[in-house]
């Protein structure tokens, strides 16, 4: 995106720009009749229309001389540009020296214009041209400029995987690391390969995710994407949007307006994702009729019927006696058919693969069942396809699928135990693994809800792990990391979010040896996730020596950070009689030492340093000068810095290593899950607040926020003690450099009542 507003911006600025420069004291003029400068010209117009706009070589004649000016518009343009100049100029028939008009510029209203349009007088070349070198350079020139146009210097573009980016996002969200979902999201908003409909999927996904009803609400396009077919988690964002407009628990008056205007978001129990969407498609699904002990007994085998709101809003309905007049199994074939055609029409698919599902086998009710079982994926809808493919066997569905206009990848042939076998299976083709990725991101879910789902996917991982292991590993590992994940943010059962880590972690620690950092990160974040759920000592200490088996290839300078969240946070949770975890910490600390210290961010060493202790150890680093950047580390007297984590052991080291390290500066801990006073109280009158937006309550950080309004925030990138630590030393080496504030910290912050003053 941003490649796309300097593009424009440089059109937009390029005739004005153009017409200043071929003016004096430049005596060339365009439409003069000379056709070589009207090639030049012609050529540089292409440059700049171009997305990136290309370098371009301009010509001026001025006092008789001629000159020639080279415009580039990024640090990495300007280099190819000398390098062009130098080998298709030189110094035979010019001045050219190889450097720009940098620390050397007049007051030349040529320069002046050239520079202005380039934005950095380091991108601005000029030399004069020998009278009797004219005809070499200009053909010299143009055969450059037609370098660049056809055949462009090659540049390196490191572009992430489109997949990458989104599982990016989405771990940000799940985690609660607003401002690692906002730099995500922005990445993704600028990709030329996502479309716009996507851009605002994901967009409604982020303002859902931290609680932005007000923007979400209020956004210009929400009307267009109540139109739009959306993708299950888009959906589900709304319903959460929708529910927050409802008292809990809501009731059937309430939601009558609320239903008007989201129609059915969530049109069948297996795209639910969230307790609010399930509890958006139980009143959705009561205000269109349907039974609620038929309702019941749909979501209960989903496993969303033991939400305290959808068994009181069931339990409402019933002693409302909200139940139809005629029973389907009281009903005649005629009826239940024109039934389950109102309910497709309608969106309500479940409720048609129930009527669908009392009818015998007949072809003529074949499309309908395509129809409803291309919406829903429940077991119940998959028994009602596999019914009729025993009945009229496999060409009469294709037939189905052809009429309807749908492919087979659209049916879900499997659950999802025969899914990840198959996903994680040698002989499965590339086009094969395709589909069953999609398959699994779209019901995943809602198999494991279901009421022994969880179990079964994992048993079918530990029959992926048996014999000689998984013939492919990827992209079935980075898929079940999300299966976990997607799992724990849809309010699960802790049991279940608990067993399908183990068993994740199991399948990587022991078959993973591709040494993927990325897949490290995130599995360090399944870990810290997973003894936050609370595991017993036997679990922990299996936990710790499968870490261990798989750390290995991460025992490097480089993926120190890495390790040290971790073993912060498994330390936070260790139980005193266990030693399991010195197994893990020893290896990783004591490789630090005089030969590889200067390697190690500073914050970092530092954490190394101070966790050493608590397993028995001690690390030897070289004394040095406590610096921050090249200059003391001393903080301005009276400088204060706020901290604010739900990790208090992280929290605590991180506050006593800022203290040590800069002298002088006063730092507040906050650790309160809500808007206490204090904590409004340490917004208000700190320099810089760091908060470590993974381990952080909602109700606490949005207090912080109201109370700082535009004062200085910065936000911890992971959840440990070094990424605060980071943060802070970051804001501090801006104000060691800075002139351009000179009043003492104290001062830079207003109280609430100066901030009230009119």
């Amino acid at each position: 995106m941003s490649g796309e507003v300097v593009a424009t911006t440089l059109l937009q600025r390029w005739v004005s720009f153009r017409a200043a420069f071929f003016a004096p004291p430049n005596n060339l003029r365009i439409g003069s009749g000379i056709s070589a400068l009207d090639r030049l010209v012609a050529t540089a117009d292409d440059l700049i229309a171009q997305d990136p706009a290309k370098p371009v070589v301009l010509p001026a004649l001025i006092d008789g001389t001629t000159h020639y000016f080279g415009l580039a518009f990024t640090a990495e343009e300007s280099r190819t540009l000398r390098e062009l100049l130098q080998s298709h100029v030189g110094k035979t028939w010019t001045d050219f020296d190889g450097q720009s008009v940098h620390g050397r510029t007049s007051g030349d209203p040529l320069e002046q214009a050239a520079v202005g349009f380039a934005g950095d007088s380091r991108y601005v070349y000029r030399f004069r041209v020998a009278d009797q070198g004219r005809n070499e350079v200009r053909v010299s020139i143009q055969g450059l400029l037609a370098s660049i146009r056809s055949a462009p210097r090659r540049q390196a573009r490191l572009a992430l995987p489109i997949g990458r980016l989104i599982n990016n996002f989405a771990d940000a969200c799940a985690a609660g690391a607003e401002q690692a979902a906002d730099t995500a999201y922005a990445i993704l908003a600028a990709d030329h390969r996502l479309s716009q409909a996507n851009r605002l999927f994901l967009q409604v996904q982020l303002l859902a995710a931290f609680e932005r009803w007000g923007d979400l609400d209020q956004h210009p396009e929400l009307d267009t994407l109540l139109r739009l077919p959306r993708p299950s988690l888009a959906s589900d964002a709304l319903a959460r949007l929708a529910m927050s407009k409802l008292a809990d628990p809501p009731d059937l008056v309430a939601f009558a307006p609320v239903a008007t205007r989201y129609n059915a978001l969530v049109d069948s129990v297996s795209a639910v994702r969230s307790a609010a969407g399930a509890r958006y498609y139980t009143l959705w699904a009561l205000t269109t009729g349907e039974a609620p002990e038929m309702l019941r007994q749909r979501l209960m085998e989903a496993g969303w019927v033991t939400d305290p709101t959808i068994v009181a809003v069931l339990s409402a309905a019933s002693a409302a006696g909200r139940t139809p007049a005629t029973p389907v199994a009281a009903s005649s074939v005629d009826q239940v058919r024109h039934s389950a055609k109102e309910s497709l029409e309608a969106g309500r698919f479940d409720a048609a693969v129930d009527l669908l599902s009392a009818l015998p086998a007949d072809l003529v009710d074949l499309p309908a069942v395509v129809e409803a079982v291309s919406h829903t994926f429940t077991l119940k809808a998959i028994a009602l396809l596999e019914r009729h493919r025993a009945t009229h066997g496999d060409d009469a569905i294709r037939h189905a699928l052809s009429l309807s206009q749908r492919h087979d990848s659209q049916i879900e042939p499997a659950a999802l135990p025969h899914k990840l076998i198959d996903l994680f299976s040698a002989s499965t083709s590339l086009q094969q693994v395709s589909h069953l990725v999609a398959s699994i991101e779209r019901t995943g879910v809602a198999e494991l809800r279901a009421p022994g789902g969880t179990n079964a996917a994992c048993q079918a991982l530990r029959e992926v792990m048996g014999d000689d292991g998984p013939g492919r590993l990827s992209p079935g590992i980075d898929m079940c990391i999300d299966l976990v994940r997607d799992l724990k943010a849809s309010d699960a059962p802790v049991d279940d979010v608990r067993s399908l880590s183990c068993q994740v972690l199991e399948l990587w620690a022991y078959h993973d040896t591709s040494g993927d950092r990325h897949r490290a990160t995130r599995m360090a974040q399944l870990v810290a996730d997973l003894v936050d759920l609370g595991l017993g000592l036997r679990v922990f200490d299996e936990v710790v020596e499968l870490i261990r088996a798989a750390w290995d290839p991460f025992l490097t300078d480089a993926d120190l950070p890495i390790g040290l969240d971790l073993l912060e946070h498994l330390l936070a949770h260790r139980v005193d009689v266990t030693d399991s975890l010195d197994k893990l910490a020893v290896p990783m600390l004591s490789r630090i030492g005089a030969h590889n210290a200067s390697r190690i961010p500073p914050a970092v060493l530092a954490v190394a340093v101070d966790l050493a202790p608590s397993f028995g150890l001690t690390v030897a680093v070289p004394a040095a000068p406590q610096t921050v950047g090249d200059r003391p580390a001393t903080a301005h007297p009276g400088t204060r810095i706020g901290l604010y984590s739900l990790q208090v052991q992280a929290l605590d080291r991180a506050a006593r290593i800022l203290r040590e390290r800069h002298p002088g500066l006063e730092v507040v801990a906050c650790a309160d899950h809500v808007a206490t006073d204090p904590l409004r109280a340490a917004a208000r009158n700190v320099d810089l607040f760091v908060v470590m937006d993974r381990a952080a309550a909602h109700a606490a950080t949005n207090a912080l926020k109201a109370e700082r309004r535009t004062a200085p925030i910065r936000y911890a990138a992971g959840k440990g003690s070094t990424s605060m630590i980071e943060a802070a030393e970051a804001w501090l080496r801006e104000q060691v450099t800075s002139v351009s504030d000179v009043r003492p910290p104290a001062q830079r912050i207003p109280t609430r009542a100066a901030v009230d003053q009119p």
